[in-house]
């Protein structure tokens, strides 16, 4: 059957893995699928609940419960002992955790959606103790609440054939609890999968601006997971999307996934501040990330890599970068396995040349798949984006009139900073509980880092200029001042703009600024750059770029 995830992530149970290699083996269609790890928020009685896994299948709907190492049942209380002798003691059994799981699901996910379509099908729990035999030879056993038609034991779990015939004892059981019993469609199996998925498959969130000790999580949209599927179905693949579409957190998602399949990884990218932050996302150790600026040392060192992925590879896209990359990537870039993320909107949006011909190189090497829809920017940073940059930036999730947008006009230059260092001090007056690190002010060239410190200070802001220091471990509570060249690729709740630049054109330096912005945008420039920018993005009509 199909996995979801098709790898284990973060799984210290042997008996977990076990199983979930059983699962691999076995099925009773084509169509069935095993959700593994299925977080469930809304549990009857604890704030949240774990199902191992959760089976959705031709036969019906199987919760099963895992459990390894010694088990033991004494006076009422349960003994749960690891390979380490450890022993944690539970008033609760394993069937009974599977039970009010079970019943959490159907409750607060399966009826509201399936009620009708679930009448009569086989639907229940079962548990598999994969280290211990059978406690008796008399057709029952001294652990209570687990009959032997859904419960496995050592035995049982000996391999895929053992395992399955105990899985179809478990569906034989719970169809004999309906009066006219039906098996599952594909459709249906696919519509209550594609329900459940969002409440599992989790990996830790790349929003700089939340980033701590304890990352939080962060949940895929629906098309994201089409993407993951995509990528895991292809050896090579470019996706593309704009600014705000999910591009890094997918692909370190990609990353995650091929170190839990033992293959080494590179993420390559060629910002070393955003390096330097991924590099504090608690990647496994299998995972290598690294600046383009490093692979040559890389390579000279002899050091090869199973697996390529690449962030904002618009700015990786000539002959230098295509043939370094070449030598440390197993197979290379014509048989090797890799996935390139790049934005679209490259006209407007990148520093470093474009060879075209390195582009149509890729893409004749790999299948090609599109983000369209805007995960990170309020409904008014979109609007933003496109009014001043002409770029298309994807469809935002939120709607069209959320978020903030102020757009400050200053007649000279030398009025820019003045005006959003008193912005970001208006924010924090607004409300006094809000973090200092949830906002970041850019400039457009490094000399005016030191200013806005210090005109930050003037203001009693606490601020610092943008370092891997302030990227990594426990941030400061400070504003975070940057060049808007080097703040690609992070965010903040809140963004002030504090002027643009021109060395690669005004609607080049709005894109990367203004899409950096989660919710709230001010926007600091003269009245001679809006006038231009609106000019520009009107002539344009809009026009997107291409990949």
């Amino acid at each position: 059957m199909r996995l979801i995830p098709a790898q284990i992530l973060g799984c210290d149970s042997a008996a977990e893995r076990r199983v979930f290699g059983f699962l691999s083996e076995v099925g009773f269609s084509s169509y069935d699928i095993a959700l593994h790890s299925l977080n469930i928020g809304h549990h009857d009685y604890k704030r949240w609940g774990e199902a191992d896994f959760f089976l959705i299948g031709r036969r019906g709907i199987l919760l099963l419960e895992v459990k390894g190492g010694r088990v033991a049942c004494k006076d009422g209380i349960w003994e749960f002992t690891n390979r380490y002798n450890e022993t944690n003691r539970k008033k609760e059994g394993p069937a009974e955790q599977a039970k009010s799981a079970y019943f959490s699901l159907e409750n607060n996910y399966l009826n509201p959606k399936f009620y009708r379509e679930l009448h009569g099908v086989a639907r229940g729990w079962a548990v598999a103790f994969t280290d211990i035999p059978r406690l008796a030879n008399d057709a029952s056993t001294q652990l209570p609440e687990h009959p032997d038609e859904i419960t496995a034991y050592e035995e049982d779990c000996k391999g895929h054939n053992s395992f399955k015939k105990f899985l179809a004892r478990a569906y034989d059981h719970w169809a004999s609890k309906q009066r006219n019993p039906v098996e599952l469609t594909p459709q249906l199996v696919k519509a209550i999968s594609d329900s459940l998925r969002p409440n599992f498959e989790r990996i830790p969130s790349l929003n700089s601006q939340l980033r701590d000790v304890e990352q939080r999580l962060y949940r895929f949209t629906d098309e994201q997971y089409e993407k993951l599927d995509a990528i895991a179905e292809n050896e090579r693949i470019l996706v593309t999307g704009g600014a705000g579409t999910g591009k890094t957190f997918v692909a370190a998602a990609c990353a995650r996934y091929e170190a839990a399949e033992g293959r080494s990884v590179l993420f390559l990218t060629r910002s070393s501040y955003l390096a330097g932050f991924l590099t504090n996302q608690g990647f496994p150790k299998g995972v290598t990330v690294a600046t383009i600026d490093e692979v040559l040392r890389l390579r000279d060192a002899g050091q090869t890599w199973d697996v390529l992925v690449v962030d904002e590879g618009q700015d990786l896209c000539s002959l230098e970068c295509i043939d370094l990359v070449d030598g440390v990537l197993t197979g290379g870039w014509e048989g090797g396995r890799w996935r390139w993320f790049g934005d679209p909107n490259y006209q407007v949006s990148s520093s470093f040349p474009v060879d075209k011909d390195c582009l149509d190189y890729l893409k004749s090497k790999g299948v090609v798949t599109n983000l369209k829809n805007n995960i990170r920017n309020a409904g008014k940073i979109v609007e933003a984006i496109k009014l001043l940059a002409g770029a298309d930036v994807g469809k935002p999730s939120s709607k069209p009139d959320s978020g903030i947008v102020d757009l400050q006009l200053a007649d000279t230059e030398s009025g820019i900073l003045p005006l959003a260092a008193a912005a970001v001090r208006k924010w924090l007056s607004e409300d006094d509980q809000l973090p200092r690190n949830s906002i970041a002010m850019l400039v457009p060239c490094s000399t005016e880092i030191g200013k806005a410190v210090a005109l930050l200070a003037s203001k009693n802001v606490r601020s610092e200029a943008l370092s891997k220091r302030a990227l990594t471990g426990n941030p400061r509570d400070c504003v975070l001042v940057a060049t808007i060249e080097d703040f690609k690729g992070l965010e903040r709740p809140l963004v002030c703009v504090a002027g643009l630049g021109q060395e690669h054109g005004l609607a080049s330096s709005a894109y990367k600024a203004i899409s950096r912005a989660n919710h709230g945008l001010t926007l600091v420039a003269t009245r001679d750059s809006i006038s231009k920018l609106t000019g520009s993005a009107a002539s344009q009509g809009g026009a997107k770029g291409k990949i």
